[in-house]
């Protein structure tokens, strides 16, 4: 599964935000030229830069002879990983869903206090593909970090295809309709609950020795190394149908946790 070829970093600007759930907020990003935008890559990642102040644009990386990202006056803007949840075309209108922290977070607060104008900078999309489509059965596992790949990825699953989603999610409220395949179960699931042995229970279940399972995994650092030694060592899924990948670390930024996150997902 190879990364897709990265076009070059650009501003986005504010058209509109709305909020979905009590812990989401969406807001929709134009840009002054689309045109070179990688169509179908919903529920990719994308970097977004932030600026020092709402009203201030952050700066954007170039690339060396070498191919080396590099920052003007080595001045790298706060930076955080997010996922396309959609790419208007005809609106040329770019996706993206925030989750409200109830604690501050440098993208969150931004997020919450967006208006129209503010400007982000954006690198992407990239990385693996989130499912694998030639599978029998699909299985995806999240929380609302990893809920606009996981929506962005049950919209491109054939209208045949079988499988669960568990979701973990704060508040009962934060249940966003999905789209998705009639026969795909979803299992929204509310914190402080036993979640992990909930979804463990359930695979259990599953026909893992006769039919191809894509599973995909993303959330926070500790449950999916958890469960990805599940699916690795216990149920055998093999890397080209197994997408784990931390997307947040409690108590920990993502420049705290990089590497670490990048080991996980090397493994």
């Amino acid at each position: 599964m190879a990364n897709i070829s990265l076009p070059s970093p650009r501003y986005i600007y504010v058209q509109a935000s709305e909020q979905l759930s009590p812990h989401v907020q969406r807001i929709y990003f134009s840009s002054n030229d689309f045109s070179d935008f990688p169509l179908n890559q919903n529920g990719a990642h994308i970097k977004l830069f932030f600026p020092e102040q709402a009203e201030l644009k952050p700066l954007l990386p170039t690339r060396n002879a070498q191919g080396k990202v590099i920052w003007a006056e080595g001045k790298k803007p706060v930076t955080r990983t997010y996922t396309i949840r959609d790419f208007l075309l005809e609106e040329q209108l770019l996706v993206v869903d925030f989750v409200r922290h109830t604690d501050f977070g440098i993208a969150a607060d931004w997020a919450i206090h967006a208006q129209k104008g503010h400007t982000l900078g954006l690198a992407g999309p990239g990385g693996r593909e989130r499912f694998n489509p030639q599978a029998d059965y699909w299985v995806f596992i999240g929380d609302l970090s990893s809920l606009p790949m996981i929506a962005a990825s049950l919209s491109q699953l054939p209208n045949h295809a079988k499988g669960d989603i568990w979701i973990e999610i704060d508040d009962a409220k934060d249940q966003i309709p999905l789209s998705h395949p009639t026969a795909m179960t979803v299992h929204w699931l509310i914190k402080n609950t036993d979640v992990e042995q909930s979804i463990k229970d359930s695979l259990a279940q599953l026909n893992w020795d006769t039919q191809r399972i894509s599973v995909t995994l993303a959330g926070e650092n500790s449950r999916v190394i958890s469960l990805g030694q599940l699916f690795r060592q216990q149920y055998q899924v093999k890397k080209s149908h197994l997408y784990a990948v931390p997307y947040w670390k409690q108590g920990a930024t993502e420049e705290d946790y990089h590497q670490e996150r990048h080991t996980v997902m090397d493994e």
